[in-house]
């Protein structure tokens, strides 16, 4: 029986944003440690707006090879959208950092999943700190630059309301879901926040000019079907990344390969993270 732990170390958000509200279940924060010890681990890192919860499966699978998994909850996700206001870009970073420089000091082998902004977050964090393999999903990297203007509308504007809707064709794994999915579509999915957004281009543009450094096996994971970022930030890291990688194209799968619509896509994509890893 896997026995999920809700929280990683306080010490990982240290100096960065404090979220006012508790989390909702989706949105916790989740630790799977072997009792007999591992002496290597996988961080988990979420994207925008996103939350723990999407990553349960790959979770569950990789702590299934002996790995143990940590997964924190991004500053400003999973709470309320006022929280998401507070928080900025450099704090989603921040506890990128945090967590893989503690983790870097604990294990012996130290791998990391990212999707979407997770993996532009990763990209930035092995600049300084050393993962032994990377694997990146749905990534989110750009080669443009958000612009001057953009960032200038972002200081007027907190946020405009957009029109979501839930897809029940989405399958999640995480404890009761998908009980909060309501309650983050309102707070999250059915709002443009423009500086967070901002913040978001400008994580991209700067994940895509350092690809290049990475200097470990990298693992890219592109959905066919993902209308969230396209085909272009895969094939960017494809050309720019030097060292070895690999690109694998899963026509079946969308924005979210870990708990995708489509079943056949999702073993694809956590197969090839299990491969990889």
């Amino acid at each position: 029986m896997i026995v999920f732990r809700y929280s990683v170390p306080t010490s990982w958000y240290d100096g960065i944003y404090q979220d006012h509200t508790a989390p909702c279940k989706a949105g916790r924060s989740f630790t799977l440690r072997h009792k007999e010890g591992s002496d290597k681990a996988v961080l988990l890192v979420h994207g925008y707006a996103g939350y723990p919860g999407e990553l349960v499966r790959p979770a569950r699978d990789l702590y299934g090879k002996g790995f143990d998994i940590y997964c924190p909850r991004l500053p400003g996700c999973g709470t309320t959208g006022e929280d998401f206001m507070r928080s900025r870009g450099k704090d989603w970073l921040g506890l990128v950092m945090n967590a893989a420089g503690d983790l870097r000091a604990k294990y012996r082998t130290l791998y990391v999943l990212g999707h979407s902004l997770g993996t532009a977050l990763v990209i930035l964090a092995s600049r300084s700190i050393h993962f032994d393999r990377i694997a990146l999903a749905a990534p989110a990297v750009s080669d443009k630059s958000p612009g001057v203007m953009l960032r200038i509308a972002s200081i007027f504007t907190k946020r405009k309301a957009k029109e979501w809707k839930s897809d029940p064709s989405y399958v999640l794994y995480y404890e009761d879901a998908p009980a909060d999915d309501a309650y983050l579509g309102r707070e999250y999915w059915s709002w443009d926040y423009a500086r967070q957004g901002y913040d978001l281009l400008h994580l991209m543009y700067e994940a895509g000019k350092c690809a290049g450094g990475i200097d470990v096996p990298v693992l890219i994971i592109a959905g066919g079907d993902d209308l969230v970022v396209g085909p272009q930030p895969a094939l960017l890291l494809d050309r720019t990344i030097k060292a070895e990688h690999k690109l694998v194209k899963i026509n079946e799968c969308t924005h979210f390969p870990f708990y995708d619509r489509n079943k056949e896509g999702e073993e694809m994509a956590v197969q090839a993270v299990l491969d990889w890893f």
